[in-house]
């Protein structure tokens, strides 16, 4: 097992969220999202973390620096990974001590300490996998904020001003006779992006009878301004699935909304 930089070789595996062998006309389609905002912010300053073992990938982290506009987070002075994964039938089966998670935060910690003080994660304190904060907690990170599941583990080098989490800033404008649906999107997550594309198709059957607002939150103006990384709204009731909005129940929450 070893870990690398990425490269043209792991584009692809990074791109697609791991998916590279389960094709999915839909996934696939909107994929060049993702891969845009990557290279794009591969050139402002992001890393990303590969772990290779017996000669292929099997998990992927990304370093983001804090001031480029961090998930769920703001602050100065840290790295931060707003995703790390290994391939999606290891995530699905819940495969644990396989040493991958480790190896990758190790080598982003290695990144971090070039020219950050510390290393921040916003973990969840679920029973979902992802970005689990009992994993961070085992490796040395401590809990510095909490908003209901979401909780900032930070691992300080040197002291360091903790982030601040995001709470959304927003108020949802009613329009008498109309549902409106505000997005909140984001290009770093490939589930995000299938989540507006659908938002999208689904607003657009309603014609002018629903209006929709879209927030690229890739955006750091955007970002800082709404202080959300990702939320969806239908006549101002936040609506969350925790994957990417299903169609048919988006037009049963814009039905009721009406």
């Amino acid at each position: 097992m070893r870990v690398v930089d990425l490269t043209e070789e792991h584009m692809r595996f990074v791109t697609l969220c791991t998916h590279i062998d389960d094709p999915n006309e839909e996934r696939d389609g909107i994929t060049w999202v993702r891969e845009s905002w990557l290279r794009n912010t591969l050139a402002k300053g992001l890393r990303v973390k590969v772990v290779i073992d017996e000669g292929r990938p099997v998990g992927f982290a990304h370093c983001l620096p804090i001031e480029l506009g961090a998930w769920g987070m703001s602050g100065k002075d840290l790295m931060t990974v707003p995703c790390l994964t290994l391939e999606y039938n290891r995530v699905y089966s819940r495969e644990h001590g396989s040493g991958y998670g480790r190896a990758l935060m190790e080598a982003v910690e290695a990144e971090a300490k070039k020219e950050k003080k510390g290393v921040a994660v916003l973990a969840f304190d679920h029973d979902f996998w992802f970005m689990h904060f009992s994993f961070f907690k085992k490796l040395g990170y401590i809990e510095v904020a909490r908003q209901g599941s979401a909780v900032i583990m930070l691992k300080a080098f040197e002291p360091v001003d903790p982030p601040v989490m995001h709470k959304l800033n927003y108020r949802h404008q009613l329009v008498p006779g109309k549902v409106v649906v505000d997005a909140f999107w984001n290009p770093i997550c490939l589930t995000s992006i299938i989540e507006i594309h659908r938002v999208r198709e689904v607003c657009a059957e309603y014609g002018d009878k629903v209006i929709l607002n879209e927030f690229n939150c890739g955006n750091k103006n955007v970002l800082e301004r709404y202080q959300t990384s990702r939320a969806l709204l239908i006549n101002g009731a936040p609506k969350d699935w925790g994957y990417a909005a299903p169609w048919d129940e988006l037009r049963n929450e814009i039905d009721r909304a009406f």
